[in-house]
């Protein structure tokens, strides 16, 4: 008999469901169950916070290590993320600018919030400036800020052992990158075996923040809707820079009609949504954009993979949406400075995180943590990541499309379309 595989995000949406329905149903037993079930989510959390720091070291590392020391591939890379900064500067801005007009997290709705601890981590980052910030990315102790988890340092260091592996000799540059491909094969292994377990931390998560509110059926809606609404601000964020910026920015800078290239990579595009994983649409960029658009073969092999790693615009936008929805629901609106500096920062961490299912939710929590706000509500994000996760993947397969193209033009190549 034939086994009946189920696609990861329906077992997703289904936990989500599965879990929201028990905790209703069982939540006048609440203080009977919520310790057990609560367990499991914990588990779960912290077996991804344990996979995080080496997930992000080697895949950086490697990142900045494939790039070739040609004066050709030094020209090429300086173009090429010159558009990553660029459009992700951009991504953030316009999710910080959609969610300040919509508001998605004023009368937002969600766990309880313990005020006065808020209230003391508000008054901390406060007292902090963006100079403190940026010096503190350079670690006094690289083992310190491995262990304690700083990922900005982490992300420093990274850069630092990538770039530095170009320039030891050949033989020995080939063994160090070998060493750190098996290292970062072996944690993708553990990634792809914990997420696994993903549906079920999920439905812990979702069942025991339903089952605290159960007795409130108007809380309970309330939250419902206030989540829903949050999903809609993703989407009209990822809609505007997908639907106007970056057509633009294909159709001034690189020449081409947006929509003709929206057809030649139909395909990618629907890969990079139903399977919601940008590598899994990486052969199909990589053909598209050298026999389809014309794009030599030492850009497109450089840019396109590059391109998976850092041009991460969709991700962006996800990050500051939930960030400055959760300061809206937290009362605890960032100010314009503070606001500036989520840019940054998301922008970094987005960069340096690596291209796994629901790691997103990863640097949401590192963010709200580096942000000093309250992380209570990242169950929640984990549970509605799947309503996000495909077109913020979408977005992010499109971008580095557009950056392949981009690039080639800048480069004086002629291009097909």
């Amino acid at each position: 008999m034939k086994k009946i595989k189920i696609a990861f995000h329906w077992q997703m949406l289904f936990a989500l469901l599965l879990g929201a329905f028990m905790g209703w149903a069982l939540s006048g037993y609440y203080d009977v169950w919520w310790k057990f079930v609560s367990c499991v989510g914990d588990l779960f959390m912290r077996s991804i916070k344990m996979i995080v720091i080496p997930l992000v070291l080697l895949s950086t590392a490697l990142g900045v290590a494939s790039m070739d020391d040609t004066r050709s591939m030094g020209r090429i890379a300086t173009k090429s993320f010159l558009y990553y900064i660029v459009t992700a500067v951009l991504a953030a801005l316009v999710g910080l600018f959609v969610t300040d007009l919509l508001l998605p997290g004023r009368d937002a709705n969600g766990p309880t919030l313990d005020a006065e601890d808020i209230l003391a981590q508000a008054s901390e980052f406060e007292s902090k400036g963006i100079l403190d910030t940026l010096t503190g990315i350079v670690p006094d102790n690289i083992f310190e800020a491995l262990s304690s988890g700083n990922i900005l340092s982490i992300v420093f260091i990274a850069i630092l052992i990538g770039y530095f592996m170009t320039k030891i000799q050949p033989q020995r540059r080939r063994v160090a990158c070998d060493l750190f491909e098996s290292f970062s094969d072996i944690i993708m292994q553990i990634t792809a075996f914990i997420l696994k377990f993903a549906p079920f931390g999920i439905f812990a998560f979702v069942m025991v923040i339903v089952g605290k509110m159960g007795s409130d059926t108007g809380q309970l809606k309330a939250c419902f809707f206030s989540f829903a609404f949050f999903v809609f601000v993703v989407w009209i964020a990822l809609i505007v820079m997908g639907g106007m910026i970056l057509p633009l920015i294909v159709g001034v800078v690189a020449r081409v009609s947006p929509l003709k290239h929206l057809k030649q990579i139909y395909s990618a595009l629907m890969v990079a949504f139903s399977t919601s994983s940008s590598y899994s649409a990486l052969p199909l960029i990589i053909s598209d954009a050298k026999e389809k658009f014309g794009v030599s073969n030492k850009i497109a092999a450089f840019t396109v993979p590059m391109g998976i790693t850092f041009n991460k615009v969709g991700t962006i936008i996800y990050e500051c949406v939930a960030v400055l929805f959760v300061s809206q629901a937290a009362g605890m609106d960032l100010s314009l400075t503070q606001q500036a500096t989520l840019i940054g920062t998301s922008i970094i961490m987005v960069l340096g995180a690596p291209s796994v299912p629901m790691a997103g939710v990863i640097v949401l929590a590192i963010l709200l943590k580096a942000m000093n706000l309250p992380t209570e509500f990242v169950g929640i994000f984990m549970a509605i990541d799947v309503l996000c996760d495909m077109p913020k993947t979408l977005l992010n397969a499109y971008s580095v499309s557009c950056s392949a193209i981009v690039v080639a033009r800048a480069e004086g190549e002629n291009l097909k379309i």
